[in-house]
């Protein structure tokens, strides 16, 4: 039995393949796949069954019980403004991610895999004129045998200023009505 390290037509050592080479989790949202670096994302899960927060923003789903843990959960199609398809997903799972002390479950259609993506196949500079915000794409990947993927940073997709603000907003509500 033989082994083979590194990439043997360039020469490059295991660390160099590893340097070129990043891990990225594919999902899909509608029929479009979307990666992010997977040592940004703390777990996968199914979307388990949320609690409904009223008065939240629109693309809060609620709030999931994670082993014990209270997790914001939001819809990631909202979230971004890509209309909804109108069946439904057969497999949503949520993607956990941690902003600064903030954890929070981003659900998606689906986790289609764990790949490989190498710096020549990333294009970071995206030539096309969109209306939105943009600073949440980190760019595209582009292969000879299958669709790109659009690469995001979730940590800036997700600016969780406003569920920051809603929380606080809530806990100074209920701090007021026990004064009273």
């Amino acid at each position: 039995m033989s082994y083979t390290f590194g990439d043997i037509e360039s020469g490059m050592s295991d660390a160099e393949v590893k340097a070129r080479n990043k891990k990225y989790l594919i999902f899909k949202l509608n029929e479009n796949q979307y990666g992010v670096l997977l040592s940004d994302v703390k777990e996968v899960i199914g979307l388990p069954t949320c609690t409904f927060v009223p008065g939240a923003p629109e693309y809060f789903l609620g709030l999931i019980n994670l082993r014990g843990k209270v997790v914001s959960a939001i819809d990631l199609r909202m979230k971004m403004g890509i209309n909804s398809d109108t069946k439904q997903t057969k497999r949503p799972a949520v993607i956990i991610i941690e902003i600064g002390e903030i954890t929070l479950g981003c659900v998606v259609d689906s986790i289609n895999e764990v790949m490989s993506i190498s710096k020549e196949q990333i294009n970071e500079k995206l030539e096309v004129s969109v209306n939105g915000d943009t600073r949440f794409i980190n760019g595209i990947a582009h292969f000879k045998d299958r669709s790109m993927i659009l690469l995001l940073d979730l940590k800036r997709a997700v600016d969780v200023s406003d569920l920051i603000s809603y929380n606080t907003k809530g806990k100074e509500q209920i701090s007021s009505s026990e004064a009273a």
